[in-house]
C-alpha cells in the first residue's frame, strides 16, 4: 500500500492539483447531477462529463502558471458575487438591531445600531462626518 501511495505522489509531482475554480466546477457538476437525476436529459449528461473532464484537465495540468491566471481571473469575478451576498446576508441577518447606510463621501457601507430619526455619523473610512435620517 505504501508503494502505491508513493507511486501517486510521484506521478502528482509538477502538477496543478485543485484550487478554487475546481471546487467551482465540481460543485456545478454534483448540482447538475442532481437536476439530471429527475430531468434525465442526454444533453446535461453530455455537459456534466465535459464539467468532469475539465475538471480533471486542470487538476493534471503541468502548465501551472495558464491555470494560476484562470484562478486568479475566476477569484476576481467571484470575489465581488460572494461580497456582495455576505453583505446581503448580513442586512437580512442584523434586521432588528442594526441599519445599513453609505458615506456619501466614499461611499463605504456603514453599520449603525437601529435608532429612528436623524442620527450624526462619523465614517471610520474616510472621516467624514455626514447626517442621516432614519426612518424606520
Amino acid at each position: 500500500m505504501r508503494n502505491f501511495f508513493r507511486k501517486a505522489a510521484e506521478f502528482m509531482q509538477d502538477r496543478y492539483g485543485n484550487d478554487k475554480l475546481n471546487n467551482f466546477i465540481l460543485i456545478i457538476t454534483a448540482i447538475l447531477y442532481v437536476i439530471n437525476l429527475f430531468a434525465r436529459s442526454s444533453i446535461m449528461i453530455v455537459i456534466i462529463m465535459l464539467l468532469l473532464a475539465l475538471a480533471i484537465f486542470r487538476a493534471l495540468s503541468k502548465n501551472i502558471n495558464k491555470r494560476l491566471y484562470e484562478n486568479r481571473r475566476f477569484m476576481d469575478i467571484f470575489g465581488g458575487v460572494s461580497d456582495f451576498i455576505k453583505r446581503q446576508y448580513m442586512k437580512v441577518r442584523d434586521i432588528k438591531t442594526h441599519r445599513y447606510v453609505r458615506c456619501p463621501y466614499c461611499k463605504a457601507q456603514l453599520r449603525l445600531k437601529k435608532r429612528t430619526g436623524v442620527q450624526h455619523i462619523h465614517c471610520p473610512r474616510c472621516g467624514e462626518d455626514f447626517r442621516k435620517n432614519i426612518l424606520f
